[in-house]
C-alpha cells in the first residue's frame, strides 16, 4: 500500500516531483544557490528519479556547509532523448547550450556520458564549458552516479581542479584511506572555493536565492522516503 502510495503522489506532482523532494537549503547557509535541473526523458520516463536527484543535492548541501554554500533545485525539465547518450565533445556543448542562463546551475541528468578521451569508457559526471563561448558552463551527471557526483562536479564550477590530497573528494583515486563516503573538501581547497564563490555573485554567474523560501507542498499522502544509497559510494567520475 505505501508504494502504491508514493507512485500515486509522484504521478500527481510530475515533473514538480524533482523540485518538491529535493531538500532545502539549509537555514544556516549564507548563500544559497539554485540548481535548475534537466533530466533527459526516454520511452516516456525520466532516466532517473527525484529520490536520487535529493541524495545528490542533500550531499552537496553537507559538503559545502563549511563555504556557508547551500543548493536547492529550483526548475526541473525534460531534456528530448536524443541527449539520452552523450558521445561526443559536440553532444556535451549541444546539451546546454540553448539552456544556459546566467545566476543558477544548469544540471543535466543523462543515462550514459561517454568518456570523450578514452573511447568505450563511461564517466559519471563531468562539469563542461561550452567550446563555442567558454563562460556557458554547466554540469552533466550519468544515470549511474553515486550520491557524491553532484557535490565533485560544483568543486569544479567552484574552481577546484583534480586533487592528490588523500581526503579530498576532488581525488579520483580509489584508494579506501578514506574511502569515498568521508571525503571532505581540505581547507585548501575551501579557501578557493570561497573566493570563487564571492567571485562568482559579484559577477553574476550566480544569484543568492531566497533561503526560506519553499516549493509547493506536495499531495497530502503517507509518503517516507527511503535512502538507496549502499555504505560505500562508487567514485565520483
Amino acid at each position: 500500500m505505501q508504494t502504491a502510495t508514493l507512485i500515486e503522489a509522484r504521478q500527481r506532482l510530475g515533473r514538480d516531483a524533482f523540485v518538491v523532494e529535493s531538500p532545502p537549503c539549509p537555514t544556516q547557509a549564507r548563500w544559497c544557490f539554485e540548481l535548475a535541473l534537466h533530466v533527459v526523458e526516454e520511452d516516456g520516463a525520466d532516466v532517473q528519479t527525484p529520490q536520487w536527484v535529493a541524495d545528490q543535492v542533500r550531499e552537496a548541501n553537507r559538503l559545502f556547509a563549511p563555504i556557508d554554500v547551500g543548493f536547492r533545485v529550483g526548475s526541473a525539465k525534460v531534456v528530448d532523448a536524443r541527449f539520452a547518450s552523450v558521445e561526443t565533445r559536440l553532444d556535451r556543448d549541444l546539451l546546454g547550450r540553448d539552456e544556459h542562463s546566467l545566476g543558477v546551475v544548469h544540471v543535466f541528468v543523462v543515462r550514459r556520458l561517454a568518456d570523450v578521451d578514452v573511447p568505450g569508457e563511461v564517466i559519471r559526471g563531468v562539469h563542461w564549458r561550452d567550446r563555442v563561448q567558454t563562460s556557458r558552463r554547466w554540469v552533466i551527471l550519468s544515470s549511474i552516479a553515486s550520491s557524491l557526483v553532484l557535490a565533485h562536479e560544483l568543486g569544479h564550477f567552484f574552481g577546484l581542479p583534480h586533487s592528490k590530497h588523500r581526503k579530498s573528494l576532488m581525488n579520483k583515486s580509489p584508494h579506501l584511506d578514506p574511502p569515498w563516503h568521508l571525503r571532505t573538501f581540505p581547507e585548501e581547497e575551501l579557501a578557493i572555493m570561497r573566493r570563487r564563490r564571492d567571485a562568482m555573485v559579484e559577477d553574476g554567474t550566480l544569484v543568492k536565492a531566497n533561503v526560506n523560501a519553499k516549493p509547493a507542498a506536495p499531495p497530502t499522502l503517507p509518503v517516507t522516503p527511503v535512502d538507496p544509497r549502499s555504505p560505500a559510494d562508487a567514485a565520483p567520475g
